[in-house]
Formats: structure tokens, sequence, C-alpha cells
């Protein structure tokens, strides 16, 4: 038990330094290197979805699965907009949560 207890306190110690360096990173990006990773990130996610979609067994309507995607990605666009143009800093709000 002991063993297990140290092999968690180090992985959590190397995520929270992996967490660090990556939110130093971000803070270190200006707002179009922000909007271009956040443009990727969704249209990996819409791909990710349509061809998840596409692989179903139950077949449901092709415009079904395109439109839940884009109010999918519409819901996600608007959260990371709305935390780029808030007055607050991105960390107070990933913190919130």
């Amino acid at each position: 038990m002991d063993l297990l207890n140290r092999v968690l306190d180090k992985v959590a110690e190397v995520a929270n330094e992996a967490y660090l360096d990556f939110s130093r990173w971000v803070d270190r990006l200006d707002d179009m290197e922000k909007l271009f990773f956040m443009v990727v990130f969704i249209l990996i996610l819409f791909m990710l979805i349509l061809v998840r979609a596409g692989r179903r067994k139950a077949d449901p309507a092709r415009g079904r699965s395109f439109v839940s995607s884009i109010v999918l990605v519409m819901l996600f666009s608007f959260g990371a907009g709305w935390m780029i143009d808030s007055r607050f800093d991105v960390q107070d709000v990933i913190n919130f949560f």
C-alpha cells in the first residue's frame, strides 16, 4: 500500500507540474495564437463527432448527426470566446470549476 501511495503521489506531482507548465505556456500566447489553437481544436472535435456518427450501427439521419455536431461546436466556441473576451483571467475561470 505504501508503494502505491508513493507512486500516486509522484503521478500527482508530475501532473501538477505539467499543468503549471501548460498554463504558463498558454498565458504567454497572444490572442491570435489562442484563437488559432481553438479553431484547430474545434475542427478536430467536429471531425471526431462526424466520424463517430458515421460509424454507428443504428443509422440515424445524417442531418441529425450534423446538426448535433454543429450545436456542440457552437456551444464550445461561445464558451471559449466568452473566456477570451471577459475581463476575468482564464485561470480564475478554470479554478471556479
